[in-house]
């Protein structure tokens, strides 16, 4: 008797469809041919394909949070760790999961339009976190600008092959965890 197919394994796989094809490109059957599983046997493991976007995006939210420094010790190292993380996923993958389907999915699949914004919304939220714990003004917009930058970098890498707008973007992110470096008052030696 054959081992049965871990979900995750499915919802990695399912991922890396979606990437490449989208939401409309991906099928089921691709699906299922790819895990080593007969198309119905997959339907006994997953609803549909649109039940799959919500696990796709819930195990990209895991992995992207998981372990992540607490903010509280080290605000600076969890927002370093955690821009780091986005940034190496969108080059390495050339583009966001997320994204991809933000714009495959349409009001015939409510279900997975809402994943998507329940995705990015909970990324932007640990964003928002981490800069207010840091103290830093305006958290929740620096935390969208943020990652509208990040993300908007992935249309170079995918239609020119650049990743310099990304690295410009991980550099102006990263910037907000640099401590800024105190001026000597004018008493003391400079070092």
């Amino acid at each position: 008797m054959r081992e049965p197919v871990p979900l995750r394994n499915i919802v990695i796989e399912a991922r890396e469809l979606f990437r490449e094809y989208g939401y409309e490109g991906t099928s089921m059957r691709d699906l299922a041919g790819r895990v080593g599983l007969r198309p119905q046997s997959l339907y006994t493991r997953i609803a549909s394909k649109e039940a799959l976007v919500s696990e796709v995006l819930a195990l990209t939210l895991k992995e992207t949070l998981e372990g992540l420094p607490d903010p509280v010790r080290n605000w600076r190292a969890a927002w370093r760790t955690l821009i780091e993380r986005v940034a190496e996923t969108l080059e390495i993958r050339g583009r966001c999961v997320g994204l991809h389907l933000a714009y495959g999915v349409t009001s015939a699949t409510p279900d997975a339009q809402k994943a998507v914004r329940v995705f990015f919304k909970s990324l932007r939220e640990a964003m928002t976190r981490i800069l207010q714990v840091g103290k830093i003004t305006s958290p929740a917009a620096i935390a969208a600008d943020t990652l509208a930058q990040l993300e908007g970098a992935t249309l170079w890498i995918a239609t020119e092959g650049d990743n310099r707008p990304l690295k410009r973007a991980v550099r102006r992110a990263l910037k907000l965890a640099d401590p800024v470096p105190r001026r000597p008052k004018k008493s003391e030696p400079l070092p």
